[in-house]
C-alpha cells in the first residue's frame, strides 16, 4: 500500500480502486448498451432491451453513486499527481471538464428515455407512438453515454497514467 487515501487499484496504475473499477465497468456499459440496441433493432426483442436497459440503468446508478462517495472522501488529485499534496495539472483539469459535460448529460438523458420508455410502452414494450420520439432520444443517449465513456477513459489515462 501507498501513502493515498482509499484502496489502491488493480490495474497497475495511480488510481484507486474505484477509479479502476469505473474504467472497467464503462466498457462494459458501452458493450452491453450496443448490444442491447442489436437486440431491439435487428431482433426486435423488445422486452430483453427493456430489461438490459432497467439493468444496465440501475447498476450504472449504484456504481456511479459509490464512486462519488470514495472520490469525496479519499479524493483523486494527489493520486494523480502522484504525490501526498500534489494537484492535478492543467492537461488533468481540462480532460475532466469534458468527461464532466459528458456524464452530467448523459447522467440527466438517460433516465428521461428510461422513464418515458417505462410509461409509454408498459410492461410488453411494442412499437406505437411514442417509438420515434424514443429512438431520436434514446440513440442521443447512447451517443452521450458512449463519449463519457471515451471520455472517461481519456480522464483515467492522463491523471493516472501518463
Amino acid at each position: 500500500m501507498n501513502e493515498f487515501s482509499g484502496i489502491d487499484g488493480f490495474l497497475g496504475t495511480r488510481a484507486s480502486s474505484a477509479m479502476d473499477m469505473m474504467v472497467l465497468l464503462m466498457a462494459v456499459v458501452v458493450a452491453v448498451l450496443g448490444w442491447s440496441v442489436y437486440q431491439v433493432r435487428v431482433g426486435r426483442r423488445f422486452r430483453l432491451h427493456r430489461s438490459v436497459q432497467l439493468a444496465l440503468g440501475v447498476a450504472l446508478l449504484v456504481a456511479v453513486v459509490l464512486f462519488e462517495l470514495d472520490v469525496r472522501f479519499n479524493g483523486w488529485e494527489e493520486r494523480s499527481a502522484g504525490v501526498v499534496g500534489g494537484s492535478a495539472s492543467s492537461l488533468v483539469w481540462s480532460v475532466l471538464s469534458v468527461h464532466l459535460v459528458f456524464a452530467v448529460f448523459s447522467v440527466l438523458l438517460w433516465p428521461v428515455v428510461i422513464v418515458r420508455a417505462m410509461r409509454n410502452f408498459g410492461r410488453s414494450p411494442q412499437p406505437g407512438a411514442h417509438s420515434a420520439w424514443h429512438r431520436r432520444w434514446a440513440r442521443i443517449a447512447a451517443i452521450g453515454m458512449t463519449l463519457t465513456a471515451v471520455s472517461c477513459w481519456a480522464f483515467y489515462w492522463v491523471a493516472f497514467v501518463a
